[in-house]
């Protein structure tokens, strides 16, 4: 990764937003490649999916949406990517960074229940008693938001496995966290609390061209997720919330006015 080195990265989520921005500060030339009609689609609003956009463009990357990759050309080492439609984009190295899927061929060889990931229930057990699994690899009960999710973070990886050693130990214990995220990307950090699961309002507090602004995730004013961009007073306020299934009216939370400690 030295500069003038063409980069093209496939997939906008964060490893391929992260990665982009990286190696444009190391002064690569970076096109991102995105199958989806937009960057970050899978985790957050577009609102936050466009702030990045335009951050992203500032800094001089492409990012080229609605686009499959076809093949990876060249003869000793790659030298170009070809999308669906014909179009090629030269590349003196590829990132592909586009999800995972968990490794479950140990789990299923020992006859343990899987289904996207390990089965594994509050206490982290699968269903062989005398077995535990976390991290990425699991599909766990969301005691929170009341269905199963796997969730590929660390901090999630760290909490499971607190609660799988816990268990272990003779001490009964339920991985009951609220999930949280977070991702760099230039100057700009994404802090994100819960899951974006079946909400019915979405509310903005702050600008979002000023930098600094945080999208609230609703259902019936209950706090479902936030995403706090620069913000980190909204992120450990929503995160609390999430926690207490607080509810809040929603006109509030928009007014910046509003101390979120009052509200």
């Amino acid at each position: 990764m030295t500069p003038g080195k063409r980069m093209v990265v496939i997939g906008a989520g964060y490893i391929g937003l992260e990665t982009a921005a990286a190696a444009r500060k190391l002064g690569l030339e970076v096109v991102v490649l995105e199958m989806a009609d937009r960057c970050l689609n899978r985790v957050t609003a577009p609102i936050v999916s466009d702030f990045y956009s335009r951050r992203h463009a500032q800094a001089g990357v492409r990012i080229v949406t609605n686009t499959r990759v076809n093949a990876l050309l060249g003869k000793q080492h790659v030298e170009a990517v070809q999308c669906s439609d014909g179009t090629t984009y030269p590349a003196d190295l590829v990132v592909v960074g586009v999800g995972i899927l968990p490794e479950t061929e140990l789990a299923r060889a020992a006859g343990l229940k899987c289904e996207n990931g390990i089965l594994v229930d509050e206490q982290c057990r699968t269903s062989d008693t005398n077995i535990y699994a976390a991290g990425d690899c699991t599909s766990h009960p969301s005691i929170r938001y009341g269905d199963r999710v796997r969730l590929e973070s660390v901090d999630n990886a760290v909490e499971q496995a607190r609660t799988a050693a816990a268990n272990v130990c003779g001490k009964s214990t339920q991985h009951a966290h609220t999930p949280w995220f977070w991702s760099d990307q230039y100057d700009v950090k994404l802090q994100t609390a819960g899951l974006l699961r079946d909400h019915d309002q979405l509310v903005i507090r702050g600008d979002p061209n000023s930098g600094q602004f945080s999208v609230w995730y609703l259902k019936g004013n209950e706090v479902l997720a936030v995403d706090a961009i620069n913000k980190p007073g909204d992120f450990m306020t929503g995160k609390r919330w999430i926690g207490e299934r607080k509810h809040v009216a929603p006109d509030r939370l928009a007014d910046v006015t509003q101390d979120l400690k009052t509200l």
